[in-house]
């Protein structure tokens, strides 16, 4: 761009120092984004949110959970609270092999509890 008169180099100056105000607030704005993204409460939100929302980190997941809730009712149940050394190893065992176990079968046990909440809770219909 060719300048010719004092005037067009001063209206020239005035746009490239508007220009240069509307990058600066837009740097300034996508700093604070990244600023509060970077913390760490976020971070961590947001990878709970994409480990979540990812389908095989939810059977993941749900495996896991299910396997430990299993082992640990199941030692709740047949151990009760154990006082001495080997009923506590037995106990352990136990939760582990039930937990391994849980895991393995989570589809067939999701099956057999649906199947036994429809036949518990849904309506059966009139004849």
């Amino acid at each position: 761009m060719k300048l010719n008169t004092k005037k067009e180099l001063d209206e020239a100056i005035i746009e490239l120092e508007k220009k240069k105000a509307i990058q600066y607030d837009l740097l300034i704005e996508q700093y604070h984004q990244t600023a509060e993204g970077l913390r760490p409460g976020n971070l961590i939100r947001g990878a709970f949110s994409s480990i979540v929302h990812s389908p095989g980190a939810r059977s993941g997941i749900l495996k896991t959970v299910s396997g430990i809730a299993v082992g640990l009712l199941t030692k709740k149940l047949f151990m009760g609270k154990s006082n001495g050394l080997i009923q506590k190893l037995l106990g352990n065992a136990l939760k582990i092999g039930v937990a391994k176990t849980a895991i393995s079968n989570t589809d067939k046990i999701r099956a057999y509890g649906s199947a036994i909440y429809n036949n518990l809770f849904k309506k059966k219909p009139s004849i």
